[in-house]
């Protein structure tokens, strides 16, 4: 893990650039995604503006990302994605690597923030009041019909962004609706963005996020003590394909700030098969 960097002005205007981009971005495609809400059933519109929100965002901030593993996923089947999480910029990063319709576990505070708020709750994206335990069930409830429909479920297990980069202990929600609804846990892990945006700081370094997606696992016929189990295996998955991310990172020498080439690179040479998607 690479030590914080003090203080830049650049990198501050930069985190204020993206703060902007992102309110404007809001108030341009917020109005038209809140009115597919309720005029879509199928929910394909509002991913559509969602995805476009996180293209423009990603694009004008000089955010790249780096996959691999997607040929772990199928396009046909739901998962419950559970990733760590290191900055503010996972969330973004994730819609846009996912090759199917997502929505996320996530805080119900969010609802204050006029018009983005609004458009999370009615596009489907699951809100629990971490303070209320039978508040957080009934929110769960929605899940299996989002999942029936095709649309994947991203969730943080450590419930918040990690102060300092490393993987916290992890919640048992995600598993338990895991274990209920039978669909595949994907273990995922994000490389880079704590290195980006920290939780502590106000400033923003332009890099290359990665992502490495891990094998599914199976769910539906999972013994008693390989369902009390799951969590520990996707924590040590997550942790181990961190680490190898971060070594991959430092000898290819991508630090904060570096602009890769332009394009789209195809990591396979190197034995990755992992694409890069320059925004």
């Amino acid at each position: 893990m690479n030590p914080s960097r003090p203080f830049e002005l650049p990198a501050f205007l930069r985190a204020l650039f993206l703060i902007l981009s992102a309110a404007v971005y809001t108030a341009i495609l917020g109005p038209p995604a809140l009115a597919s809400c309720f005029l879509d059933r199928s929910r394909r519109w509002p991913s559509f503006f969602q995805g476009l929100w996180v293209d423009w965002l990603l694009r004008t901030n000089g955010i790249h990302i780096r996959l691999e593993g997607m040929e772990n996923l199928k396009q046909d089947q739901s998962y419950i994605l559970v990733s760590n999480h290191a900055s503010i910029l996972d969330i973004p990063a994730l819609i846009s690597a996912a090759p199917f319709p997502v929505r996320f576990l996530a805080k119900k505070s969010l609802l204050w923030f006029p018009i983005f708020g609004w458009v999370l709750y009615f596009s489907g994206h699951i809100l629990i009041d971490r303070q209320s335990a039978q508040s957080t069930l009934r929110s769960l409830k929605k899940a299996p019909s989002l999942l029936k429909k095709g649309i994947s479920i991203i969730v943080f297990p450590e419930g918040t962004r990690s102060p300092d980069g490393e993987v916290q202990e992890f919640k048992r929600g995600a598993f338990l609706l895991a274990r209920h609804s039978k669909v595949p846990v994907v273990p995922i892990s994000i490389i880079g963005t704590y290195e980006m945006l920290p939780r502590q700081g106000w400033c923003f370094w332009r890099g290359t996020m990665h992502i490495r997606m891990g094998e599914p696992i199976p769910t539906r016929d999972l013994s008693h003590q390989e369902s009390r189990d799951l969590m520990r295996r996707v924590r040590e998955t997550i942790i181990e394909n961190l680490e190898k991310g971060r070594a991959e990172q430092e000898l290819k020498g991508e630090e904060r700030g570096e602009r890769p080439d332009d394009g789209i690179e195809d990591a396979g040479e190197e034995g990755t098969g992992a694409p890069v998607l320059n925004h």
